[in-house]
């Protein structure tokens, strides 16, 4: 019976834990560089990957609509993506160090 109690315990912790994942959207500037950095808008991290891609859509396309006003090569300059909080698309030797580099 304390196992099946254990195991509830732990479904519900790990149920939770995925309920709380937080999508968040980031931005590759320019496209193509594997630069990558949160998209600088007011809050970039949203509570449905639905909610998210929506978002990186609309930007996506505005991107697309800027390139092809000002001429240029009919591509977007950055491209907007969403990612689960726990990926960070960014190279490990561009992730912030702690202090004094370690």
């Amino acid at each position: 019976m304390r196992v099946l109690a254990a195991l509830v315990c732990l479904l519900s912790v790990a149920t939770s834990a995925q309920a709380e994942r937080v999508w968040m959207l980031w931005v590759e500037s320019p496209a193509g560089s594997d630069q990558w950095s949160l998209a600088p808008i007011a809050e970039p991290g949203f509570k449905t990957e639905e909610d998210c891609q929506r978002r990186a859509q609309d930007l996506n396309d505005f991107e697309l609509t800027m390139a092809k006003g000002e001429r240029w090569s009919g591509e977007a300059r950055d491209i907007f993506s969403c990612l689960p909080d726990t990926v960070d698309p960014r190279p490990e030797a561009a992730l912030p160090r702690g202090p004094k580099g370690k």
